[in-house]
């Protein structure tokens, strides 16, 4: 059981998750995961009631030698606002880029200190 509910989001599609079994939306296991895929998936000023909601993609340029970095960097200022109140832990944030492909893949890991020991870790990953 979790310390919150949530409805579970699909990190590839962003959409919410069904249980046909139950015949209800999916509860999320980490209820903080889903708001760092939301934070994932949302350019940074395109939410206009949060607009400093987001990771700002658009100033990663894909080919560039420092894109890695450039996107850790942005991932890391997007997901800012929870590390800072402590929704979330311990983030270790990975970017690999192949531009033959025009494509970058992130590897987002933390931990959901309001989860059971043995469930905290998190893991997100996606592609952008």
């Amino acid at each position: 059981m979790s310390y919150a509910i949530a409805e579970s989001i699909s990190a590839a599609t962003g959409e919410v998750q069904w249980n046909a079994t139950r015949n209800t939306w999916r509860e999320a296991e980490s209820p903080a995961t889903e708001r760092v895929v939301i934070a994932l998936r949302t350019q940074l000023g395109s939410c206009p009631t949060m607009p400093d909601l987001g990771v700002d993609w658009a100033s990663v340029n894909k080919l560039s030698t420092d894109a890695p970095a450039r996107a850790e960097a942005a991932v890391r200022a997007g997901l800012r606002r929870y590390v800072d109140s402590g929704a979330i832990t311990n983030l270790t944030v990975r970017v690999d880029v192949f531009p033959a492909r025009n494509r970058m893949e992130f590897d987002v890991s933390f931990v959901d200190p309001r989860l059971s020991p043995s469930t905290r870790l998190r893991r997100v990953t996606g592609q952008v």
